[in-house]
């Protein structure tokens, strides 16, 4: 599998502190991190996660994998933006701040926040980034649709 996002275990905390694990793998890459369930269920983030996909091998040029969603008003959302280019599919790890927003955040269409891809951060830092084909992609989405298994 060289690309797949999934959600680990059972949730844990409570309250506004209830979180699952999650995982994401990009090649011979992968993270994990804490989703929070305070205003979205897992299986929101699962439906969101394959739309997403589904939207980027329909030919969508870019799209955001949300893995941190708050409120639309919360001073921050973290995602991993992905862009179509060719048959080939470049994603990092973005931290989207309201404060540079000028605005709530859209959560149907966090797109709109991406901006054109960039390389180097303001600071001249190279940004990491990794690449995945879209056939992986496609894949992905097939594992989830036809899972009897939870993602």
């Amino acid at each position: 599998m060289m690309f797949d996002l999934e959600l680990l275990g059972r949730p844990e905390g409570e309250g506004d502190r209830l979180f699952i694990w999650g995982r994401i793998k990009l090649g011979h890459f992968q993270d994990e991190f804490q989703v929070p369930l305070y205003d979205w269920a897992p299986g929101d983030y699962v439906a969101q996660w394959l739309g997403a996909a589904g939207r980027l091998v329909a030919g969508e040029p870019a799209v955001v994998f949300l893995t941190h969603m708050m409120h639309p008003t919360a001073p921050y959302h973290m995602g991993w933006p992905a862009w179509r280019e060719g048959d080939q599919v470049l994603v990092q790890e973005r931290l989207f701040l309201a404060e540079q927003l000028g605005g709530p955040f859209d959560v149907e269409h966090p797109e709109v926040h991406l901006g054109l891809r960039q390389e180097i951060s303001d600071e001249g830092l190279r940004i990491s980034q990794w690449v995945v084909t879209l056939r992986d992609v496609a894949a992905f989405v097939e594992r989830r649709r036809h899972s009897s298994v939870p993602a």
